[in-house]
């Protein structure tokens, strides 16, 4: 098994990291990105998820994972993107097991990983962003097994 150990390097401004440039596709396979998660290491947050572009994931301590259920609705949902469900998908660092699926409240499919949903943030505006992380109190970047990254910002 093939698992993609990227470094997230510190020192950036708070809340931001650079990633390292993403590895070019493995021969046979298309160029156009396709849909991703990646586990990588972070200086900063330990093991978190990136999407195939490079930008942290997201979960919330206000949904649930048993049953995955999405409390991010309405303008919530403008702020802090849902992960559309994609088949097929590509999985490394993460136990493919640990991937699920939920329907939204509007009909739509959105990726769980250990039942969590996963979003993406509008406040992180680059690769390797990580803004959102402890934001209201109840928004982390999310481990490649489902749990809220750390440290716990002040």
């Amino acid at each position: 098994m093939f698992v993609l150990v990227a470094t997230l390097l510190g020192g950036c401004s708070s809340g931001q990291a650079a990633v390292q440039p993403a590895l070019p596709p493995a021969p046979g396979r298309p160029s156009d990105l396709q849909a991703a998660l990646f586990g990588i290491s972070s200086d900063t947050l330990g093991w978190i998820v990136i999407d195939a572009q490079g930008y942290v994931l997201y979960r919330s301590e206000l949904d649930g994972n048993r049953p995955p259920r999405s409390a991010c609705t309405a303008s919530c949902a403008q702020q802090w993107l849902p992960v559309p469900a994609a088949d097929p998908i590509r999985v490394e660092g993460i136990d493919r097991q640990l991937i699920g699926t939920l329907t939204r409240p509007d009909g739509t499919r959105q990726l769980t990983l250990a039942g969590w949903p996963l979003y993406g943030y509008t406040g992180d505006r680059m690769p390797g962003d990580a803004n959102g992380h402890g934001q209201d109190g109840h928004w982390y970047a999310v481990t490649p097994i489902g749990t809220r990254a750390g440290p716990t910002p002040a």
